[in-house]
């Protein structure tokens, strides 16, 4: 089946990971975006930090925990997936999801980071 713009779905997913292209607005990419922003934001980048806290032998304490969890979600949906979007809608983006990676970040500390380290 074939989406506009000529790509099929499975097409249209490898490319969404593929960091040479950009994201165009479709309801497809979209959803593309939120899912990954939300698993990044409650489970990949919390998980992700505690891993490398326990290797490198690290104790983070909340704030910088809290921190980092909001700048690698938004590394990760600027950075690796950068969607095309207006100015504003960048900005709520980015304010949505920095917001949602705080908020998880600070439970998984709670709950996970502090129980495991």
């Amino acid at each position: 089946m074939e989406q506009h713009g000529g790509l099929p779905e499975a097409g249209k997913l490898g490319a969404a990971f593929d960091p040479r292209s950009r994201l165009y607005r479709d309801p497809f990419n979209e959803l593309v975006v939120f899912v990954i922003s939300a698993v990044g934001a409650g489970v990949l980048v919390p998980t992700l930090l505690t891993v490398l806290s326990a290797i490198l032998g690290w104790k983070l304490d909340f704030v910088p925990f809290v921190l980092l969890s909001v700048a690698l979600e938004l590394g990760l949906i600027f950075g690796h997936l950068r969607p095309v979007m207006r100015p504003a809608e960048r900005l709520g983006w980015a304010l949505l999801w920095g917001f949602t990676a705080a908020a998880l970040g600070a439970a998984f500390w709670e709950l996970t980071y502090i129980q495991l380290l």
